[in-house]
Order: structure tokens, then C-alpha cells, then sequence
């Protein structure tokens, strides 16, 4: 063997259990909520009650609420304080499956897309003021600077979607690259965010708690690894 040492290319790798903790942590609460929610059928026909009330506007105004439903989907991704998983089951029971899924995904990417061109336009000023305090440091320390596509892909399935474009477009990534890891990426958030709806709709409690405690686990792992990485300094 060559007595040359091995050098990781993605250096960032480690990193990104922080992005992976705190997906996980959200999928978890939320998807738990939705769990303990679908028990008790009374609370449940009451949600689902609550949620035909947004029919009606969808049926007279088909195209307008399509229109609607991507515009808060791209907000979901675009703001932290906004989550899409809300607007799951409304999708659901509006659209089916496939619509609501089709819809969600363009959202996504369309949040994403706002948030890479305000870091490439606006730079680092704009960017501090609309994410929390430390964020900028934290995440921009995971995203390794002209990466290729595979490395866009990676990042984008473990960061949160609402702070990761931000960053892509203040380290310069090229506009293809990131537009494809993001369409490659958000593809399976939004398969997953449509089934669980679907589950939620059909009081499947059963599916939403496994999932929910997938992603517990899934947080004690990235807590743990972020903890070693930690005491390795």
C-alpha cells in the first residue's frame, strides 16, 4: 500500500448531523402530534371537518387555489417559522396523493429557488437579518464552497430547506447545480409529508407513531454524533 494518507473529499460530512437532528426532530413532533390526534375519532372528524371548509374555494376556483397552495408551499420553504406539513392534509383531501404531492414538490422548489437567488443578489447583510441569530456561522461552516452536484444533493437531504438555499447562493454555487440537488432532493420529503397526510386522513395512528419514532431515533443519532464530534474537538 502506498504510504499516502486518505483525505475524505466531503469534508462538511460530519457536519450535516446537525441538519439531520433537526429535520428529524420536527418530522418527529409533528408526525407524532398527527398520531395521537388520529386516536381519538371525535378530535379527528373534527380536524377533518375543519378542513373541508377550504373545499368549497378550491372547487369554484380550481387554478387560483392551485396557485395558492404553491405560494405557501414555497413560503414553508422559504421562512423558518412556516411549516408546509400543515398544508399536507388540506392538499390531500383537495387534490389526491399525486396532485397534492405535485403541487407541494414545485412549492418547495420554488421557496427554494427564492432563497438561493436572495443569497446570490443580496448577500450576506439580507441573509443575517432574516435568519436567526448564529445560524449564518453554523450553516455556512457545513456547506463546502464549490461543490459539485453530488455534494449539493447531499447537503440539501440533510439541512433544512429553509436556511440551506440561502447559503448555496452566498458561496456562489452555480444556478444548475442547485436547482437540480434541489429537485433531486426535495423529492422524497414531499413523497414522504404527502403519505403521512394521507395516513392522517385515514386514522392510520399506527404509521404515523412508527414514523414519528423513526425520527427520534433518527435525533438521538445526530445529537450523539454531533456529542463525538464535539469531544474529538
Amino acid at each position: 500500500m502506498s504510504g499516502r494518507t486518505w483525505t475524505p473529499r466531503f469534508r462538511g460530512l460530519p457536519g450535516w448531523t446537525v441538519g439531520i437532528s433537526r429535520r428529524a426532530a420536527i418530522l418527529a413532533v409533528a408526525v407524532a402530534l398527527a398520531g395521537l390526534l388520529t386516536i381519538s375519532e371525535g378530535v379527528h372528524g373534527q380536524i377533518l371537518e375543519a378542513l373541508a371548509l377550504a373545499d368549497p374555494l378550491f372547487a369554484r376556483h380550481p387554478v387560483l387555489g392551485a396557485v395558492l397552495f404553491i405560494g405557501l408551499a414555497a413560503l414553508s420553504a422559504a421562512l423558518v417559522f412556516f411549516s408546509g406539513v400543515l398544508l399536507v392534509p388540506v392538499g390531500v383531501q383537495t387534490w389526491g396523493q399525486t396532485g397534492c404531492f405535485l403541487l407541494l414538490w414545485c412549492g418547495w422548489v420554488l421557496g427554494g429557488l427564492v432563497t438561493y437567488y436572495v443569497g446570490r443578489r443580496f448577500g450576506r447583510p439580507v441573509v443575517r437579518r432574516l435568519l436567526p441569530d448564529g445560524a449564518v456561522a453554523r450553516y455556512e461552516s457545513l456547506i463546502p464552497a464549490g461543490g459539485s452536484f453530488l455534494t449539493a444533493t447531499l447537503v440539501q437531504l440533510a439541512l433544512p430547506s429553509d436556511v440551506s438555499g440561502y447559503f448555496f447562493g452566498l458561496l456562489g454555487y452555480k444556478a444548475r447545480v442547485y436547482l437540480g440537488a434541489l429537485v433531486l432532493a426535495e423529492l422524497p420529503y414531499a413523497l414522504g409529508a404527502v403519505y403521512l397526510g394521507a395516513a392522517f386522513i385515514h386514522r392510520q395512528h399506527w404509521l404515523l407513531l412508527t414514523a414519528a419514532a423513526v425520527g427520534i431515533a433518527a435525533f438521538a443519532w445526530g445529537r450523539r454524533c454531533r456529542r463525538s464530534r464535539a469531544a474529538l474537538g
